[in-house]
C-alpha cells in the first residue's frame, strides 16, 4: 500500500533533514549524561574539506556552550527513541532543500535580553541583545560517497522587526518593489563547524551546564517565559532522488524522523 506522493522539490540533490527539537526538565540526567555516553563527539571538522577531526574548533565550541554528538545505527537509544515519540517532549518536522541551499532551525523561545560571555581569540566578550531569537544555519551537501555533509553556523536575531521596501524577485524571475520585515542579526562564523554523516545517523546538539553564561545556553536553555528547561537538537538526514514526475515520488520511501524510528522500533519487536 502506497501513501500520497511527497510534494516538494524534485531532483538527483534533494535532501530531507528531520528536526526534532526535544525539551526536558533542566538538568535532566539523560539528555545531559547517559546519552552522550553512547555519543560520538569526535565528528568536528572546521570546514567542509578537512579530514581530520578539529580539537581547535571542539575545544572553542565546547568552552563557549557547544555539545556536537553522532549517534550511528538504525535505532538510538531507547531513550532517545521515546523522546523523539513523545507529543509531549518533541514535535518534528521535516526540512527539504537542494544541496548547497541554507536553512535555518530556531532553538527555544525569544529571550527578553540574550546576555552571555563569549570566549574569541582568548578574550571575553560580552553579548547583551534585547529580544533575541537563537538559530543555527544549516547548509547540507553531499558527498561522492553518498554520505551527507552538513555545516552549521550560529546567529542570533534580535531587536525590533523593521519594515523595509527592497526589490524581490518573484517566481517568474521578475524583479519587483516589495514589503518585508527585517531584524539586526549577528552571525558567527568563527563559531561554525561541519560534520559528515551517513544515512540513518543522527546527529545531537545540546549544551553542558557547567560553563556558565555561554553562547550555548542561550541557544539550549529556556527563556524567562518558560524557565526550568532545556533542549537538545536532533537532526536525521537522507538523499533520496525524487523524479521529475512529482507521482513518482512516494512518501514511504522516506517517512519524517518520528515515523522512521517508530517503525524501526515496530520492525524490531517480538510483539
Amino acid at each position: 500500500m502506497h501513501a500520497p506522493p511527497l510534494a516538494g522539490l524534485v531532483g538527483d540533490d534533494v535532501i530531507f533533514i528531520d528536526v526534532a527539537v526535544i525539551e526536558r526538565p533542566l538538568g535532566d540526567s539523560f539528555v545531559n549524561r547517559e546519552l552522550w555516553n553512547e555519543t560520538d563527539e569526535q565528528i568536528i571538522r572546521a570546514d567542509g574539506g578537512e579530514q581530520a577531526v578539529s580539537l581547535e574548533r571542539k575545544t572553542v565550541l565546547e568552552t563557549n556552550g557547544f555539545r556536537v554528538g553522532q549517534v550511528s545505527g538504525q535505532l538510538p537509544p531507547a531513550k532517545l527513541l521515546a523522546l523523539l515519540l513523545s507529543p509531549r517532549s518533541c514535535q518534528p518536522h521535516r526540512l527539504q532543500l537542494h544541496a548547497g541551499n541554507e536553512t535555518t532551525i530556531p532553538l527555544g523561545p525569544l529571550w527578553p535580553h540574550c546576555r552571555c560571555q563569549l570566549a574569541h581569540d582568548g578574550q571575553i566578550v560580552p553579548v547583551d541583545f534585547p529580544k533575541g531569537q537563537c538559530q543555527l544555519k544549516v547548509t547540507p551537501s553531499l558527498t561522492d560517497d553518498g554520505r551527507i555533509r552538513l555545516h552549521f553556523t550560529p546567529h542570533i536575531k534580535h531587536g525590533e522587526l523593521k519594515t523595509v521596501f527592497k526589490p524581490l524577485q518573484d517566481a517568474a524571475g521578475v524583479l519587483r518593489w516589495g514589503r518585508q520585515e527585517q531584524q539586526a542579526e549577528e552571525l558567527y562564523p568563527w563559531l561554525s563547524w561541519t560534520i559528515t554523516v551517513a544515512p540513518n545517523d543522527y546527529v545531537v546538539l545540546g549544551t553542558p551546564l557547567d560553563k556558565g553564561e555561554t553562547l550555548g545556553e542561550q541557544f539550549f536553555l529556556s527563556g524567562a517565559e518558560n524557565p526550568g528547561n532545556q533542549y537538545l537538537l536532533v537532526l536525521r538526514t537522507a538523499h533520496v532522488p525524487t523524479p521529475p514526475n512529482p507521482a513518482e515520488a512516494r512518501f514511504g520511501r522516506s517517512p519524517p524522523l518520528a515515523l522512521r524510528v517508530n517503525m524501526t522500533a515496530a520492525r524490531g519487536s517480538s510483539e
